[in-house]
């Protein structure tokens, strides 16, 4: 009887001691990604108008860009930071 009160005992104290560790690990999964494809947007390259479904995109520093072409595409994979504002 007396272990098994003592097995019980340890295993709540391990759960606890396991739930508090588990909320200092940050989710990176529900960070919130800003998507510029949500809405209308520029093509970062051309400065060309684009409706929100645009097929051509990529993602740079988790933010989606969309683009008017691949040629566009193209260029912002090349060189991505000539492209984005600071």
């Amino acid at each position: 009887m007396k272990k098994s009160i003592l097995a019980i005992i340890l295993i709540g104290l391990t759960i606890i001691a396991v739930k508090s560790n588990a909320n200092s690990v940050k989710d990176f999964s529900k960070t919130n990604l800003t998507d510029s494809v949500k809405k209308n947007v520029v093509d970062p390259v051309c400065k060309m108008k684009l409706k929100a479904n645009a097929s051509k995109t990529t993602v740079y520093n988790r933010v989606t860009y969309s683009f008017c072409s691949e040629s566009c595409k193209q260029k912002f994979v090349a060189e991505p930071a000539k492209y984005v504002k600071k």
